[in-house]
């Protein structure tokens, strides 16, 4: 009993409830996915079709989206762990889903590695999502726009490519 109120003490309506299951569910299956599956493969699978019907994405949903995103990847443990890459791409699903326009980026910087023996250029990867051209929900912004976008998607038209951090991918065709 103790446990069920403490579960409904962590949401506002019922809705809630199910919107939390589902990204676990995505958070669940996502590490196979992104295993076994090409990007393109993948994104065509984790994007929605059609937006849910009559919902909107508010500052509040969105707020919801993040708060369970980063609440079940936050967990640290088996699968459930936070990378960029994952925060992304369920974060990029559930507000297509609810009617936000949003793209998810991918990119590469070299970090300098001097470790013991090791010495040159490796590569970082990042991944982030993009709202009407700019970084969104990034926790910071400025180590984002170092990174060179290598993929996008949607791919981004020359209308966006205007914006945003875009001297940092001139060169991204």
């Amino acid at each position: 009993m103790q446990i069920i109120k403490r579960i409904q003490s962590g949401f506002d309506f019922p809705e809630d409830v199910l919107l939390f299951l589902r990204i676990f569910m995505l958070a669940s299956v996502l590490p196979l996915l992104v295993k076994f599956l090409s990007i393109p493969k993948l994104m065509n699978i984790i994007t929605p079709r059609t937006p849910v019907p009559g919902v909107k994405c508010d500052d509040i949903t969105r707020k919801k989206i993040e708060k369970y995103t980063d609440y079940i990847l936050g967990a640290n443990c088996w699968i459930y762990n936070s990378t960029c890459l994952k925060r992304s791409l369920i974060m990029y699903s559930f507000l297509r889903k609810y009617g936000m326009n949003v793209r998810v980026c991918f990119g590469v910087k070299y970090k300098k590695e001097m470790s013991v023996g090791l010495e040159g250029n490796q590569l970082d990867g990042h991944a982030w999502l993009l709202y009407n051209g700019d970084i969104y929900l990034e926790k910071n912004i400025q180590v984002t726009k170092t990174y060179i976008m290598t993929y996008c998607y949607p791919e981004i038209s020359d209308d966006v490519r205007g914006k945003g951090f875009i001297p940092a991918i001139e060169g991204f065709k």
